[in-house]
């Protein structure tokens, strides 16, 4: 029996793998080549940034507006425009708005402005106006069937990318306000609407009257994006004019100006802690002259701190004073017994100290002369010029060299005073 099964088994040739895998990779390479579909993936910013150009850009938009006949300006700066003629547009801020930002917006729309607000999730302006965005996502559908151009392109068993204009719902917070205006409705897919009570078509773009203006509020940033308002098969851009028309009309008089809102964008001088830092150290003098010292201190720093190599101090070679010299020799002097060297340097001495008066030498002369013009200028001197004469010629004992130094003393007093 179980010999049979192996054998049907082996009959199938069309099970085995190295027949069913290259059939299976054959229909793959087929599907993607014979797919309607000839769109790429989304590449680039995600920014829903009317100055870009890129697939999930919304340069596309301000520019069907700006042909229509509205006056638009992309702005760069926090501060709001206080004409209520003016159609305020904040696309899916990457930026978070600030609470008195959020105040500001509303106010502008109570005195009788407008607000184009697309939520970007989380976001303050949403729990103000209690709308978030909800968890149910499926194709766009316009209120109008109408306002789509062309048919839907038709979509292959095995989709090689998915649907551009993939939509969440709105969810109101609490009770929805009066006279709300839905544009746009999303068509839940089976996946996220598994019961009845998820496959009716809630809105993802609505309108409503608020104040003495107009607030229109969009779910998701995939409602204005450029590769989306570019498919004809969406009607997604005769949704986006309808919501501009919406917003233009009630008030006194027609709002027929848009100001995009690039700042909340990233665009433009953006505050933050290390702006306002540079900010106020280059365009203050406080500011100037604390960068100076904390230039002073970073130096001082780096001047103390431990180095990799440390210094190394030059080498230095201690001399003696003048006074260790003069002791030094002394020492010598006396170990050899050199009386007369001795004699001759404080001779020298002598000499260098009273040339100056009345034994001033008229010439180089030698001690000798120096001698003689001194026992001439003192006749008492006799005694002592002899015992320095006799230590100058020969050698003399200890005990008598120490009389040689009395009697230079007693020459050199002599002739300062003479």
């Amino acid at each position: 029996m179980t010999a049979r099964a192996h054998a049907a088994r082996g009959d199938r040739w069309y099970l085995r793998p190295r027949v069913a895998f290259p059939v299976i990779g054959a229909a793959v390479v087929l599907t993607a080549l014979l797919a309607p579909d000839q769109v790429a993936g989304r590449t680039g910013n995600s920014r829903l940034s009317t100055y870009s150009t890129e697939p999930q850009g919304a340069h596309l938009f301000y520019e069907l507006a700006q042909r229509l006949g509205w006056r638009v300006e992309q702005r760069r700066t926090p501060e709001l425009a206080s004409d209520t003629g003016v159609i305020q547009a904040l696309l899916s801020p990457v930026v978070p708005l600030r609470m008195g930002e959020v105040h500001a917006l509303l106010e502008h729309v109570r005195r009788g402005g407008a607000l184009f607000v697309v939520l970007s999730g989380g976001d303050l302006i949403g729990d103000s106006l209690r709308v978030t965005r909800g968890l149910v996502g499926g194709r766009a559908r316009p209120r109008d069937p109408g306002d789509t151009a062309c048919r839907p392109k038709t979509r292959t068993f095995v989709p090689l990318w998915p649907d551009r204009a993939v939509l969440y719902d709105l969810r109101w917070k609490g009770p929805p306000p009066s006279g709300v205006e839905t544009f746009v409705h999303v068509e839940p897919t089976s996946a996220a609407a598994p019961n009845a009570r998820t496959t009716r078509s809630p809105p993802a773009a609505v309108g409503f009257p608020y104040g003495r203006g107009r607030i229109v509020v969009g779910s998701d940033p995939d409602l204005l994006r450029n590769d989306v308002l570019r498919g004809c098969e969406y009607g997604l851009d005769v949704s986006a004019v309808r919501m501009l028309e919406y917003l233009r009309d009630g008030g006194t008089i027609p709002r027929s100006r848009v100001v995009f809102d690039e700042f909340h964008q990233g665009f433009g001088f953006q505050p933050g802690t290390m702006r306002a830092i540079a900010a106020y150290l280059g365009g203050t003098q406080s500011g100037h002259l604390l960068f100076q010292l904390l230039g002073a201190g970073l130096i001082l720093l780096l001047s103390l701190a431990p180095r990799v190599i440390p210094p190394r101090d030059p080498e230095r070679i201690a001399r003696r004073s003048a006074l260790e010299h003069v002791d030094a020799l002394a020492r010598a002097y006396a170990q050899v017994g050199a009386t007369r060297t001795a004699t001759m340097r404080l001779l020298r001495g002598v000499r260098r100290r009273v040339e100056h008066g009345a034994a001033r030498a008229l010439g180089r002369e030698t001690d000798e002369a120096f001698l003689d013009r001194a026992q001439e200028a003192a006749p008492a001197l006799v005694p002592e010029v002899e015992r320095i004469r006799h230590a100058l010629n020969s050698p003399v004992a200890r005990r008598e060299f120490a009389g040689i130094g009395a009697a230079l003393h007693r020459l050199e007093t002599t002739l300062t005073r003479t």
